[in-house]
């Protein structure tokens, strides 16, 4: 390393949380043992990072630190919010000092240097935190399905120090050297496989900034991708399930620390979202991980299903109905009680697939799609080059054709109808606000307010038409001295909603009016 300072273009690596029990097994590893490029190198790292007292360097997404290296100290800037698909990619300026105190004379680039030196923040800097590991790197090269690729593969065990507080660091880093960035998670699914692991989206500074101040798990809702006009299909899809794998991701700890029933909710939005935009841009990845992908993400949605099914029930069903006439009949509080009971069934169920390794392995494989359509790996023909105006035009026109069609005989058809249609409608808003970006916002915002109204009325008469099999389910189960009583407090909550459901019908055909007078703010396209 030079002594003045090098930035580096970009960073890209996957961290993997290591459990404890597991890090003789990984360190004995064949996979990367056997390729390994060379002797492994064993050191011992201590890092001190530098904020404000009030983290302004945490809050731009920066974060600095002086490591010290036998007897020798280089300090680190890193800028970047950090990680994309799993993928941590940050711009790196470094350079060796003399001691650990921060040197502003090291980082060179305009923009950043003003930031560090307005209000005086350079003077402001103090030490925060410590990490101490030890740190066993090896090189492998990789050899998959999507490209080969050198990997420095980096196994740190020891802690980080805040204070009295301490956490410890058990996590293996998979650094791409040279190569396709899809191999990492080629790499790292096949580690997986031998040895669990779970993505660590928390770096080294962040959970030393949760240590003084622990978050509270709180779902996250999804961000609509801003896509441009001009970009390219596979640029689109790329933005799109990025979108969709950071809701997923961001939603984990609500799931697996909290009883938020958005959490599940979110989770929930965002795999839906995820493979309706599979289906609709199943052409340009490689068929077999795409068709995987969609797959596992329908067995999660299935195994969050149960706990968001009773959430439902009891938050929007079941609690109007007591808080209304719970005083006159108390047996609806009991009955509360057994839809609770089958809520935290739910609950664990959820915990248990989200904590699992086939969890981790979605991510992987979702990691990888997203990767190889970036870079064009596994893309068949050129088809993924072309705008993606005219296939959001198209893709949007045989959405809200198919849509117009089932509505037409669902209003003079059976209940099921209806609920086809529900899901189509879903569809079709996601699809609407995928690409909403790139047409004529105005006539967008109207047409997704109108989908919007549309789809809650259908999703109430849904629950209203679930509800009935999770009541009788419950009544199925209890035989005891209150049978009676709770089937009475079931067909109260039953005949409640019953009563709504009358104004909610005259609603949906309303609904259903101004969706189609709503009309497209896409082009109209030939399907």
């Amino acid at each position: 390393m030079k002594s003045k300072s090098t930035a580096a273009p970009k960073e890209s690596e996957l961290r993997l949380a290591v459990p404890e029990k597991s890090q003789n097994r990984l360190k004995r590893l064949p996979l990367l043992v056997g390729s390994g490029v060379g002797r492994a190198r064993s050191m011992h790292l201590r890092s001190t990072y530098y904020d404000t007292p009030d983290g302004a360097l945490a809050a731009a997404g920066m974060n600095l630190r002086i490591r010290q290296i036998g007897q020798r100290f280089v300090q680190t800037l890193k800028i970047g919010s950090g990680w994309q698909a799993g993928v941590a990619e940050r711009i790196e300026i470094e350079g060796w000092v003399r001691e650990e105190h921060p040197v502003l004379d090291l980082i060179h680039h305009a923009g950043t240097r003003e930031f560090l030196t307005r209000n005086g923040l350079w003077d402001r800097l103090e030490t925060r935190f410590v990490t101490d590991f030890r740190r066993v790197s090896r090189e492998v090269r990789f050899k998959g399905d999507f490209g080969e690729a050198l990997v420095s593969a980096d196994l740190d065990l020891g802690e980080v120090r805040s204070g009295n507080r301490s956490v410890p660091i058990s996590e293996l880093e998979l650094e791409l050297k040279e190569g396709e960035p899809a191999v990492l998670f080629e790499l790292a699914s096949a580690i997986h496989r031998t040895v669990p692991v779970r993505i660590e989206y928390r770096g080294k500074a962040l959970r030393a900034e949760q240590l003084t101040s622990p978050p509270e798990p709180k779902p996250v809702r999804g961000i609509r991708p801003a896509l441009t006009r001009g970009t390219r299909i596979n640029e689109a899809a790329v933005s799109i399930l990025k979108a969709c794998q950071v809701q997923v991701a961001a939603n984990e700890a609500a799931i697996l620390e909290s009883m938020d029933p958005e959490g599940p909710h979110q989770m929930r939005v965002a795999l839906r979202r995820m493979r309706a935009a599979l289906g609709m841009f199943r052409a340009f990845g490689e068929p077999v991980l795409t068709e995987r992908v969609r797959a596992e993400a329908k067995w999660l949605a299935t195994a969050l299903g149960e706990a968001r099914e009773w959430d439902v029930y009891i938050d929007d069903l079941h609690l109007p109905v007591e808080r209304a006439l719970g005083a006159e009949i108390p047996a609806l509080k009991e009955l509360r009680g057994l839809a609770e009971a089958r809520q935290e069934i739910g609950y664990r169920d959820a915990r248990a697939a989200v904590a699992s390794a086939r969890f981790t392995a979605l991510q992987f494989d979702l990691g990888l799609l997203i990767e190889s359509l970036s870079s064009g790996v596994g893309n068949r023909g050129l088809d993924h080059l072309a705008r993606s105006e005219e296939f959001a035009a198209s893709r949007l026109e045989k959405r809200f054709r198919k849509v117009r069609k089932m509505g037409r005989k669902a209003f003079n058809g059976p209940t099921e109808a209806l609920h086809e249609l529900r899901l189509e409608m879903k569809k079709m808003r996601y699809a609407s606000e995928f690409f909403a970006s790139l047409f004529d916002a105005k006539k967008a915002k109207v047409f997704s307010k109108a989908a919007a109204r549309l789809q809650n009325l259908l999703g109430y008469a849904n629950d209203y038409a679930v509800s009935a099999h999770q009541l009788a389910a419950l009544l199925e189960a209890n035989h005891g001295t209150q049978a009676q009583s709770l089937a009475k407090a079931a067909g109260v909550v039953i005949g409640w909603h019953g009563a709504e459901m009358v104004q909610a019908n005259r609603e949906i055909q309303d609904a259903w009016n101004r969706f189609l007078d709503a009309g497209r703010f896409w082009p109209k396209a030939a399907v």
